[in-house]
C-alpha cells in the first residue's frame, strides 16, 4: 500500500531525520558539530510532540557576532541587550564553559538538563528562571536556530544559540 511508505516518510522528518546544514554553518561550528546539536534539539523537540527545527546559518552569524563580542568584552557571559548596536532580535542561550573543547551538542545537554526544574504549563518568572534554556529549546513556535563559538583567552569556550520566533512568552505554555 502506498499510504505507508507516506507516513513513514512523514514520521522521519518530523523526527529530524531530514535535518541538513550548509557546508558554510554561518559560523565557527564545523559542519558536523552543528548537526550533532540540531538533531539533540530536534529529539528532544520530538519527545515533547513539537516540530523539528531547521538550521539557519543566518542565526548561526548572529550568535556567532555575540560570542565573539563577549570574548573581546573579557568573557564575562552576559546576553544581548534590549536595544542599541547588540540588541537581541531572537531567542539566545548561552553556554560558558571552563573546556576549549566544549561542544556545541555539550552546550544543548546542559540547556536540556534543565528539564529537572521544569513543570508543564504556564510559564512564570518564578519558574522560567530555572528552566528558561530548556524552554526555549523546545518552544513550539520556534522553527529556526544557529550556533556560534568562541575561545577565550583563559581556554574557556563560549557557546550561542539564536532561534527565530523567539520563545519564553510569559503566560504562556511552550507546547
Amino acid at each position: 500500500m502506498v499510504k505507508y511508505p507516506l507516513i513513514l516518510l512523514l514520521l522521519l522528518t518530523l523526527n529530524g531525520a531530514a535535518q541538513v546544514i550548509p557546508d558554510n554553518t554561518g559560523s565557527k561550528l564545523k559542519k558536523e558539530e552543528a548537526l550533532q546539536a540540531l538533531q539533540f534539539h530536534n529529539k528532544v523537540r520530538g519527545d515533547v510532540g513539537v516540530a523539528p527545527l531547521k538550521w539557519s546559518a543566518k542565526l548561526a552569524s548572529f550568535a556567532q557576532l555575540w560570542a565573539d563580542q563577549i570574548v573581546a568584552g573579557g568573557c564575562k557571559m552576559k546576553h544581548r541587550p534590549y536595544s542599541g548596536e547588540w540588541a537581541q532580535k531572537y531567542g539566545e542561550n548561552i553556554y560558558y564553559s571552563m573546556n576549549k573543547d566544549a561542544t556545541a551538542a555539550r552546550a544543548s545537554g546542559a540547556w536540556y538538563d534543565e528539564i529537572k526544574d521544569f513543570t508543564y504549563g504556564k510559564l512564570e518568572k518564578s519558574t522560567w528562571s530555572k528552566s528558561g534554556h530548556y524552554t526555549q529549546m523546545i518552544w513550539r513556535t520556534t522553527t529556526t536556530m544557529g550556533m556560534g563559538k568562541a575561545n577565550c583567552p583563559s581556554g574557556a569556550s563560549i557557546i550561542v544559540a539564536n532561534y527565530d520566533p523567539l520563545g519564553n512568552y510569559m503566560g504562556q505554555k511552550p507546547y
